[in-house]
């Protein structure tokens, strides 16, 4: 009997937070990027994606919410570091000032994707959050300069890299899954070390 394929799909996202006009106001959060690495066991077989999109200031979050629901697929299993912490919120949040269709559009995308099992690695206390990938110019402030300047190259490299590096910090502890899998993702990452891995993403060159 034939093995359905089974899906994991690893999800990083990317926010800023706006410093309040007055005193009166709060700050807020602004979804700038998305990244996903997606993985299919195919019986003994192992297919891989990547990609990470931003949007740059002046940009509505809803074309970065247009870009992952053509993106993000029905998941057997999904992936996250604090997921209803910093994962979901964001996403929501971008939704709920969306145009009407964006909105539903993409959240039936996420519902499909939430379907399965969640995974959210931050629960573990053995995994500490580097381990999760955390590059330079994911930090606060380096990541507000480069959205509010436009330099989001950056950005989009290190999601991809964290969305990577959350699905091999998952297989690590997920041992079900296969010891083949990590030597599969990893000779997929040497033969795509020469390509950039979000090319065609909203805001690339």
């Amino acid at each position: 009997m034939t093995e359905e394929p089974v899906t994991f799909v690893s999800l990083a996202v990317a926010t800023v937070t706006i410093p309040p006009v007055t005193c009166d106001t709060l700050p807020g959060t602004h979804l700038v990027g998305a990244g996903l690495m997606i993985a299919t066991r195919d019986g003994s077989r192992w297919r891989f994606s990547s990609e990470a999109g931003t949007i740059a200031a002046g940009e509505k979050e809803q074309s970065l919410l247009l870009w992952l629901a053509d993106r993000l697929p029905m998941a057997d299993t999904l992936i996250g570091w604090q997921i209803d912490q910093h994962v979901a919120p964001p996403l929501i949040d971008a939704a709920a000032h969306a145009e009407p269709t964006i909105a539903h559009h993409f959240m039936v995308r996420l519902a499909r994707a939430l379907h399965g099992n969640v995974v959210d690695l931050s629960i573990n206390r053995s995994a500490a959050a580097k381990d999760a990938a955390s590059a330079p110019s994911m930090t606060p402030d380096t990541l507000l300069g480069a959205w509010g300047t436009g330099r989001l190259d950056a950005v989009r490299a290190d999601l991809a890299t964290e969305a990577i590096g959350t699905w091999l910090h998952f297989l690590r502890q997920a041992q079900h899954v296969g010891a083949d899998a990590e030597q599969a993702t990893r000779a997929w990452m040497h033969r795509r070390s020469s390509i950039h891995l979000v090319e065609g993403a909203p805001g690339a060159a």
